[in-house]
């Protein structure tokens, strides 16, 4: 690498990002002037909503209410006795239900008469905010009531009020430092701030520096000087990085500055707060700053590679929406109580910084989860600057079709005959499958769990197939529709026991690290398959998937990412995206290394009942084991374990190459032609 060329780029870019006021309002005057402003604003509101409520006259009115008790309990209520300085009047009403529905009053109340009681029945309107705090203040008044009538009946019987009322009571001691405590608050909101402080500074640098120069013109001028694209891509990189940490250090100022305001006024109230030494949390500072330069890093990548595609700043804009959601609502996860940081959840991008500065603010300092949300974010960071690479060095996508021109939003008339699928389709149909999967399969998992699994999976096999009638498309070209060779269904195979003994080995190691998650799995599908016999489950479980997952995944997604980039990438992507849509931490790497080998089948026999073949294999035996595992004294015995691991290895190291051998045979295969004949 060229280090002065990458110094000269810099400077250039920085000197962009400078000149561009949008950057500069975001990251500097946002945070220094908003934060404060919104701070004091909301404080003002809601001292002014309390004050308002505390202060404002409420009306009630009484329906069949004898006089005595009517006149004894608007007596307490206006009474100092009860210490609650409630502003409640009664009023008039002939129709106490209508008023109430016309909000002339706030509440009525009703009263039934027993032996032993009198029953107060407070009526509201939980649609209206007044009627609800007037009906929380008349139950603490009428309580309140009760508990003096109560102790008076007592006093007149010669009893000991405490001894008959109160004969147990709880005390609570907060053991809590006054550190500890204000940190367990911080920690859900700072750590949500600052990661939409870091998205919201490297946005737009990043739309500038990638999308704003293909909309300039200024993208292809840079390409032909004599630097290297590494250069050219480390500059950029480096400069929206720049501008993030910037962002964060300007967050942390701000926020702190808040901090001290909150400290300062807290001390001046309270002599107790004396107690509070801000000093405790320097570790905690240090410790989540280094690891938000590392998460800085990651998102400035990931957004670089997300904005690479665009061709304009408003395309830019629109692709960046559901990144921003994505990141937003996964913040959202240091306000969800209960959920803690794990060797799980610290691989888990945003969500690990979160808890991570959720655990330090209140001193939790578990170095070794700490090291492994710092090197997972370093790893994220280096994988996005790779991929971005990877973008800058491909011209079809850098300077070829737009994404928006999508298709399947196009008239059908003037799609052309005989079309392939591109990216952008793919992507888009996987979504709305996994959608219908989440909100339909939810749905029916309610009253039919089983059914609530199996149907969605039909929305990855029609949704497909519908796009490919839209867009005039040849099934036979895109989903590969044609019989293997031989040599290919034995090679398939081969490669299957090979590929698939790997997965297997990989998920009992996995399984063996994370044994919660991997018990929570098998728990699930037996119940799932509860009074479900071998064959009907073989069918719903192992079949079904193979067919649907298959037309996805190895068909109309494979077919569009190899008109954009070579086999390799095109089975990466896909494989990988095969791992997420399962939906499972501990399923993901295992998944997307089987989803390769059934890619590799598919590209090599040039059909897609290959890989179909090898896919149902692969549920089938899941699917066996279930139901007969435990009547197979081998799978059941604790010291067969190591030898059947051992045997897996085997057969993954014997049979893999092997069935890529035979797959390959002597074919050679154009490098982006589809799956024709």
């Amino acid at each position: 690498m060229n280090y002065k060329q990458l110094r000269t780029l810099y400077k250039k870019e920085i000197m962009d990002v400078i000149r561009d006021k949008k950057t500069v309002l975001t990251m500097v005057v946002l945070p220094v002037i908003l934060y404060p402003v919104l701070f004091l604003v909301i404080m003002q509101v809601m001292t002014m909503i309390s004050t308002a409520q505390q202060e404002r006259t409420y009306y009630i009115a009484y329906d069949k209410v004898a006089d005595q008790e009517r006149q004894a309990l608007n007596d307490w209520i206006a009474g100092d006795e009860d210490k609650l300085e409630y502003v409640i009047k009664e009023v008039e009403s002939e129709d106490p239900e209508k008023d109430l529905d016309n909000e002339i009053i706030d509440a009525f109340i009703t009263a039934s008469v027993t032996q032993s009681q009198i029953i107060y029945e407070v009526h509201y309107l939980s649609a209206v905010t007044n009627s609800v705090t007037v009906m929380d203040m008349l139950q603490e008044e009428i309580e309140s009531y009760s508990k003096k009538i109560a102790e008076m009946n007592v006093r007149k019987e010669g009893l000991d009020i405490e001894k008959v009322l109160y004969p147990v009571k709880v005390k609570n001691t907060d053991r809590s430092s006054n550190e500890s405590s204000i940190g367990s608050i911080l920690g859900s909101i700072i750590p949500f701030l600052l990661i939409t402080s870091i998205l919201m500074g490297s946005m737009y640098p990043a739309i500038d520096a990638t999308a704003g120069e293909k909309e300039r013109g200024t993208l292809e001028t840079l390409l032909t000087l004599p630097i290297g694209n590494m250069e050219l891509i480390m500059s950029k990189f480096f400069s929206v990085a720049t501008v993030a940490v910037v962002s964060v250090f300007i967050n942390v100022l701000s926020m702190g500055g808040i901090a001290a305001y909150l400290y300062a006024t807290i001390h001046a109230l309270s002599k107790g707060a004396g107690e509070f030494r801000l000093g405790s949390f320097v570790p905690a500072i240090i410790i989540s700053f280094i690891c938000i330069i590392a998460f800085a890093l990651f998102m400035s990548a990931l957004v670089m590679c997300v904005c690479a595609f665009a061709k304009s700043f408003k395309e830019a804009n629109n692709y960046i929406t559901p990144l921003t959601l994505v990141v937003i609502l996964t913040g959202y996860i240091g306000f969800i109580p209960n959920i803690e940081l794990t060797a799980k959840t610290a691989l888990i991008p945003v969500a690990n910084i979160c808890l991570l500065m959720k655990n330090l603010l209140v001193f939790k300092y578990d170095f070794t989860l700490i090291l492994m949300v710092l090197l997972s974010n370093i790893i994220y960071a280096f994988i996005a600057v790779w991929f971005l690479g990877k973008i800058y060095n491909s011209e079809s996508i850098l300077f070829g079709e737009s994404a928006s021109g999508i298709k399947l939003f196009e008239r059908r008339k003037n799609i052309k005959k005989g079309s392939l699928p591109t990216i952008q389709e793919s992507l888009l149909i996987l979504i709305v499958a996994l959608l219908l999967m989440v909100y339909v399969g939810g749905i029916m998992s309610l009253s039919e769990p089983l059914m609530g699994v199996i149907l969605p999976q039909f929305f990855i096999g029609v949704l497909p197939v519908l796009a490919c009638i839209y867009i005039k498309g040849n099934p036979k070209v895109i989903f590969g529709l044609r019989l293997p060779k031989g040599r290919d269904i034995i090679g398939a195979f081969c490669l299957y026991l090979g590929l698939g003994s790997f997965t297997l080995l990989l998920s009992n190691l996995l399984g063996y690290l994370f044994p919660e998650s991997s018990q929570g799995l098998n728990e699930e599908y037996l119940k799932l398959l509860d009074g479900v016999s071998f064959v009907p489950a073989l069918l719903l479980i192992a079949f079904v998937p193979a067919v649907c997952e298959e037309l996805l995944f190895r068909g109309y997604m494979l077919t569009a990412f190899r008109q954009k980039m070579d086999v390799s990438k095109a089975v990466f992507f896909v494989s990988v995206l095969f791992g997420i849509s399962h939906m499972s931490l501990i399923k993901l790497i295992p998944t997307a290394f089987l989803g390769a080998g059934l890619a590799y089948a598919m590209y090599r026999s040039k059909s897609i009942f290959a890989s179909a073949m090898m896919h149902f294999l692969n549920n089938a035996f899941s699917v066996f084991v279930l139901y007969y595992g435990d009547r197979i004294a081998f799978f059941n015995d604790e010291k067969s374990g190591v030898f059947f691991l051992i045997g897996l290895g085997v057969m993954a190291v014997v049979f893999t190459p092997v069935g890529i051998q035979l797959l390959k045979g002597k074919k050679t295969i154009e490098k982006k032609e589809p799956f024709t004949e």
